[in-house]
């Protein structure tokens, strides 16, 4: 079947250069279709695969899709189930003020020219979230197109910049199920845990998560939990003024000695040295 384009003239609000609606999979007629304007879809219940560019990815509650102009897609229900998603769509020239905003430190290319859509798969309070400010945007008068735009497109904005934008930092090749655990590897609360919480965010086997790593990041486990950690280092050193050994306990090391020599090696020179010369 020949995609269809679809055009912003009907599905994005031209008031406020974006909309929103809730889609069930039951009672929604599909077919491979392409649009002129970008999409967020949030899957918030049931089973459907992603026919996606050629690919087949299967969607699970909490997946989030930022899809592109250029990406043709589809949608697949499993055993004829039904699905719900929220979709979010929005003109090129929205997103063209939110990266303009961002300025050239927003690595914006590799988010919109990678062979496949980012994926990525938001926790259940990060989820609860979305839900909570979607039921209260549902809760405005329509006339109310500057409240519904400034909510939309904050919502726009945090999904981009706190969820889609770490995908760009990760290997175009590399498998979706291993962009989305680097993902979560970049949350506090995940690399202060060290590589026991690597095994615990993700359903494959030690020993194929760190052949994989190695494959596609070149780095151990431990190696890109430690880049993370000193990420964080080097960034409280600047921004705060606590105490190093503080923030060395926070990044999640517990031997001061050997966070400073991999901060050495990293950096070439001493935290002290790097708080001086940035600060």
């Amino acid at each position: 079947m020949e995609p269809k384009q679809l055009l912003a003239e009907k599905f994005v609000d031209k008031r406020i250069g974006c909309s929103y609606r809730y889609v069930h999979g039951s009672t929604e007629y599909f077919r491979p279709h392409y649009h002129d304007y970008y999409e967020i879809f949030i899957f918030l219940d049931g089973r459907a695969t992603h026919i996606i560019n050629g690919f087949s990815v299967p969607l699970q509650r909490g997946n989030a899709v930022f899809v592109r102009p250029s990406d043709v897609h589809d949608y697949m229900c499993e055993n004829k189930s039904s699905f719900s998603m929220l979709n979010i769509t929005f003109t090129k020239e929205t997103l063209g003020e939110i990266f303009n905003f961002l300025g050239d430190g927003f690595d914006r290319g590799a988010l919109v020219l990678n062979d496949l859509p980012p994926t990525v798969l938001l926790d259940e309070s990060c989820l609860a979230d979305i839900i909570a400010r979607m039921t209260a945007v549902a809760a405005l008068e329509n006339e109310e197109a500057d409240k519904i735009k400034a909510a939309l497109r904050t919502l726009i904005f945090r999904l981009i910049t706190e969820h889609f934008s770490g995908y760009q930092k990760k290997s175009v090749s590399a498998p979706l199920w291993l962009t989305a655990l680097c993902l979560e590897l970049e949350k506090p609360q995940n690399f202060t845990r060290g590589d026991i919480c690597v095994y615990e965010l993700c359903e494959k086997s030690r020993e194929h998560i760190s052949r994989s790593m190695k494959r596609y990041l070149g780095v151990t486990v431990s190696e890109y939990i430690n880049g993370i950690r000193l990420n964080y280092i080097s960034n409280m050193l600047i921004h705060s003024n606590q105490n190093i050994l503080d923030i060395v306990l926070e990044s999640g090391f517990n031997n001061l000695s050997w966070a400073s020599k991999c901060f050495t090696e990293r950096y070439g020179c001493t935290m002290s040295e790097y708080r001086k010369n940035n600060g």
